[in-house]
């Protein structure tokens, strides 16, 4: 990303400020690339006719988030952000802020235009009784056996321990029926050692006509269970959320209370950081790499896939004491130091993981049956892929060039220049390039990171109170993509609100839609598992 130049953002500005006519309450600097807009209910929807009238900023949505402040103001609040890409390279985030009052909340919903907000406005409603006025409100992260019209978890005066009647309704999904049509369901359960999900077909011969997807079998309340704990309490909640992605989910809370402080994180901790951040991207694509040969019908590919995520993962225990990265960040840095003796062996054991991915990554591009069963199978389109808001390889896959690593950077990726794959097919072969493509780079970046790896301290001085109700953003870009955490603390440095947007929680739809296809280019029911795990989303980020 170029250097921010001061008269485009200013013109960025004035052109925001024009648009509300007005009606702008407050403007907020949070930083020099992050904006905070405080509006009027009634003009949200210029804020899609805004992004709708500048097509050339590629605007995206970025998260979306509630806070119950009733108590404090007489509003829940809508949080809505948005990421601007300015014509000189320069990026820009932007938070409106909409109070929508005490009794009866709602406000014009968003997805009537903007479909990639479809799930959190259906999660606004279902945990906080927020009506989107315009569209279909089924439930989402609330299964329809749960009491409709009340009993709102998120709310604040919802205790922990209420107890909740429970409904005798079952789940029917919307598949279409007819003469020759079939419906295959798959789960909740799974064979695999997975978290439940319940996928339905509808097919007609072994064509795939429909596919759907529920979830949110398992969802832990982790938001509910946040309110009211110390920072370093959520942090260890929010490094639990998921085993793929634990240090990005660790490092996002971080980066949002570090934002929020003003807290300046010492050089070696950085690198540190960003370090271990690859090195779980690594291990990422190696599982899905093992489960896109295994789904492939390539077994021995998928062996050596898994052998040599063990090496990495084998290599993370070594460094940091904890194969999933759990237990390393702390607010204002790291919890212990790595030797750099450590970091030695971590860069010759990388060069031997190289060379052996190298063999591998030669062996399945040059096995005919299983490009034959990649290359066009779980199509989706740019325009498709855009729309529903896709992110990370799953994106890149279908020509999205964006990478928060690049585009809003953090941590050490400030100072290092890297390549972001993109490949324009869209289909499983090109996300499975990505991956490829992506643990090259990763090996490249940590190997320049422990070549110029600084001595120092690694923690800061953290301020004992933060400031209290406002909303700051911590953004990763995990493996699976673009991971958001947005939180808000109260007078006592307490955690008030505290909500995470995963990667998969944008990626399922794309995967639900690929799995049907598009035009031309549809899929068959053995497809299914194979364009499922080119995506290989977690259940677990979105049942968080």
């Amino acid at each position: 990303m170029k250097t921010l130049i001061k008269n485009d953002v200013e013109l960025f500005f004035e052109s925001l400020k024009g648009a509300f006519k007005g009606h702008l309450l407050e403007l907020k600097i949070i930083s020099p690339n992050h904006l905070h807009l405080v509006i009027e209910k009634d003009y949200l929807t210029i804020i899609l006719e805004y992004i709708s009238g500048h097509t050339e900023l590629k605007s995206s949505l970025v998260t979306m988030t509630v806070t119950d402040e009733r108590h404090l103001n007489g509003n829940f609040k809508l949080y809505t952000v948005f990421s601007f890409f300015l014509p000189s390279d320069t990026n820009v985030l932007v938070t409106f802020e909409i109070a929508l009052g005490k009794e009866n909340p709602t406000y014009p919903a968003l997805s009537q235009r903007l479909p990639s907000a479809d799930w959190y406005e259906r999660e606004i409603h279902d945990l906080f009784g927020i009506i989107p006025q315009g569209i279909e409100l089924d439930p989402l992260v609330l299964h329809r056996d749960w009491p409709r019209g009340k009993h709102f978890p998120m709310r604040r005066d919802f205790l922990l321990d209420k107890q909740i009647p429970i409904s005798e309704v079952s789940h029917e999904f919307s598949q279409p029926h007819g003469d020759g049509m079939y419906q295959i369901a798959v789960g909740p359960i799974h064979a695999g050692i997975i978290e439940p999900g319940h996928l339905r077909f509808c097919v007609i011969g072994e064509e795939i006509y429909k596919f759907d997807a529920q979830l949110f079998y398992t969802h832990k309340g982790i938001e509910k269970m946040a309110e009211g704990k110390s920072i370093e309490d959520v942090l260890n909640l929010a490094e639990h959320i998921c085993g793929m992605c634990a240090y990005a989910h660790s490092n996002a809370f971080c980066l949002a209370i570090e934002t929020l402080g003003n807290i300046e994180v010492p050089k070696r901790s950085i690198f540190i950081r960003t370090i271990c951040l690859e090195l779980e991207r690594i291990s990422s694509h190696m599982a899905d790499l093992m489960a896109i040969t295994s789904s492939g019908g390539f077994g021995f590919g998928a062996s050596h896939a898994s052998r040599l995520r063990e090496m990495i993962m084998r290599l993370i225990h070594n460094l940091t004491g904890h194969r999933f990265l759990r237990g390393l960040n702390t607010i204002g840095g790291l919890k212990k130091n790595i030797s750099d003796d450590l970091f030695q062996i971590l860069f010759t054991e990388l060069e031997k993981f190289k060379n052996q991915f190298q063999e591998w990554e030669k062996l399945i591009l040059n096995t005919d049956s299983l490009l034959d069963r990649l290359e066009s199978t779980g199509f989706i389109s740019l325009k498709m892929a855009d729309s529903l808001g896709l992110v990370g390889p799953s994106a890149r896959g279908s020509g999205i060039d964006k990478d928060v690593r690049r585009d809003f950077p953090y941590l050490a990726y400030k100072d290092y220049a890297f390549k972001v794959p993109v490949y324009e097919d869209g289909d499983a072969l090109t996300r499975t390039q990505v991956r490829i493509d992506e643990v090259y780079n990763s090996l490249k970046l940590i190997k320049k990171l422990v070549e110029d790896l600084p001595s120092g301290d690694i923690v800061s001085v953290v301020p004992k109170q933060f400031p209290a109700y406002e909303h700051r953003l911590g953004i990763v870009e995990s493996a699976k993509g673009e991971l958001v955490h947005s939180i808000m603390l109260d007078t006592e440095s307490k955690i008030f609100r505290f909500h995470v947007r995963s990667a998969s929680y944008m990626n399922w739809r794309g995967m639900a839609q690929a799995t049907m296809g598009e035009d031309n280019l549809k899929n068959i029911v053995p497809d299914g598992p194979l364009v499922n795990k080119s995506f290989n989303l977690c259940y677990a980020c979105v049942d968080r």
